[in-house]
């Protein structure tokens, strides 16, 4: 890996670009923190439904010299403030794939909190990680999955269990953070291997900060393709796994996670207000909701012509705003409604609502500040909900966009949006949100 600090290749007009970051600026309502993108993989999971390529000769640079105008036309329009963004995430796609072009991006970023990078196994090599160290990155998330061979030959990892344990012992004591992603296949895992909890287990014995136990989404568009899940069984093993957590000294703190005590937590989906960079990138303001182009040369020609790459702006209002800011709140584990006399219209329904869900059994009563925590019931409602939105809201906007590649000849050749899950919700939701920018 090289340093990463010089590109020279910069050849897209700043100030176009500036102009519609100013309008982007205007939607700000808070702080932001920034998430990069880089949708390059060499080679592709089946299971994995985010947006990434296998990279052609020369895409890669092109891409970066627009992700780098992309940054400074935001940075030059304000959109970081004063001080900066409050944190950065650098997620993919494989983010450590290209660290020499992914350096001048990460200069261009004025950052005052943490810096974290999603880190593939077989690249978490200890000079690897001494470089990224050096780029400037607190925390890294390790793409573990599991210590077992076969259930990595089952996901089609590019890495086997000797390599995601080494991983994590050369991680730990690098960064201020260290982040292990297991998945959660409990079909799978009850036929076959049985290693989920025991590779929880193995984490916790590693030292690592946090463990992220992601339960497998099966997305339509992906060579898995859809499943049913049994989610009383995925309640069971997500008890088990807390019980293990506190048996070794861990605490579940969010819907998904588990952290020694003294670790701060890590996601990339729980900022306040964030700005996405990059192709299949998107923001929360605060009110509004944008999502950049997918397609990697629909993402580049966008910026080469001076414009942003921002493909849809839901608008959510003073009212969808702070109910989506809520329902990522709760997967922290809280929940704090705007308190009484806020300006915020969303109160009036949030603090009605908060009260309800603890009468249920699903949030504890109110403490400091209308605060209330999710009660293991909570937990297990809540993770159904957000399957439930990821299928019916995320799913369908994903595999829309997923169809760029197709129109531009790109290789995105796992991806079969017309497989996706059809639902008529998202239809209304993007007729009733859908915004120019």
């Amino acid at each position: 890996m090289g340093s990463g600090r010089s590109s020279g290749r910069l050849r897209h007009p700043a100030e176009p670009v500036v102009g519609d970051a100013a309008r982007v600026v205007g939607l700000v309502d808070g702080p932001l923190g920034a998430y990069v993108h880089v949708p390059f993989c060499s080679r592709i999971c089946p299971f994995c439904p985010y947006n990434k390529v296998v990279p052609r000769t020369g895409q890669p640079e092109r891409y970066f010299d627009a992700l780098l105008a992309e940054a400074r036309g935001y940075v030059d329009a304000g959109v970081a403030g004063g001080t900066g963004f409050t944190s950065l995430y650098v997620g993919g796609g494989t983010p450590t794939l290209f660290p020499d072009l992914l350096g001048p991006v990460l200069d261009a970023l004025p950052v005052t909190g943490e810096r974290a990078i999603e880190v593939l196994p077989s690249h978490a090599t200890p000079e690897r990680l001494d470089e990224l160290r050096r780029l400037g990155f607190t925390a890294v998330s390790v793409g573990v999955q599991s210590f077992s061979d076969e259930v990595l030959r089952h996901l089609r990892r590019p890495h086997d269990a000797r390599q995601a344990r080494a991983a994590l012992e050369d991680a730990v004591g690098r960064f201020d953070l260290v982040d292990a992603d297991l998945i959660l296949d409990v079909e799978y895992d009850d036929a076959h291997a049985g290693s989920f909890l025991r590779d929880l287990v193995g984490c916790f014995e590693l030292g690592v900060h946090q463990v992220s136990t992601y339960p497998l989404m099966r997305f339509g568009y992906t060579a898995f393709g859809p499943a049913a899940h049994d989610r009383r069984r995925e309640h069971e093993v997500l008890a088990e796994a807390t019980r293990l957590a506190r048996e070794h000294g861990y605490e579940r703190r969010s819907v998904w996670t588990f952290n020694r005590p003294d670790a701060p937590s890590y996601t990339s989906i729980t900022r306040r207000r964030f700005l996405g960079l990059g192709a299949g990138a998107s923001s929360f303001l605060g009110r509004d909701f944008l999502v950049n182009h997918f397609g990697v040369e629909t993402y580049v020609a966008a910026l080469d012509a001076g414009r942003l790459p921002v493909a849809q702006r839901m608008h959510l209002g003073r009212l969808g705003g702070p109910l989506y800011d809520a329902f990522w709140q709760a997967y922290s584990g809280r929940l704090c409604p705007p308190a009484r006399g806020s300006s915020e219209p969303a109160g009036v329904l949030l603090r009605p609502a908060a009260a309800l869900l603890a009468a249920g059994g699903l949030l504890t009563p109110a403490g400091p500040g209308g605060c209330r925590a999710l009660t293991p019931r909570g937990f297990d409602r809540y993770h159904d909900l957000e399957r439930w939105v990821t299928y019916h809201l995320i799913e369908p906007l994903w595999s829309q966009m997923l169809a760029e590649h197709a129109h531009e000849g790109g290789r995105a050749g796992w991806a079969a949006p017309e497989s996706a899950h059809r639902r008529r919700l998202w239809t209304v939701v993007e007729a009733l949100t859908r915004r120019p920018l």
